[in-house]
């Protein structure tokens, strides 16, 4: 698939980090970490 973007996500909290896509950097944002649930906002992907 070409055209998608992809991003690293670094959790602040238990440092995983995620390759993530648009709309999943989206979902992050608003949900938190996937891992741990701590808060995440758009320096942290």
């Amino acid at each position: 698939m070409t055209g998608r973007s992809t991003h690293t996500f670094v959790c602040p909290e238990c440092r995983r980090s995620i390759e993530v896509d648009d709309a999943m950097r989206a979902t992050l944002l608003e949900t938190g970490c996937v891992v741990c649930g701590a808060p995440v906002t758009s320096s942290h992907v």
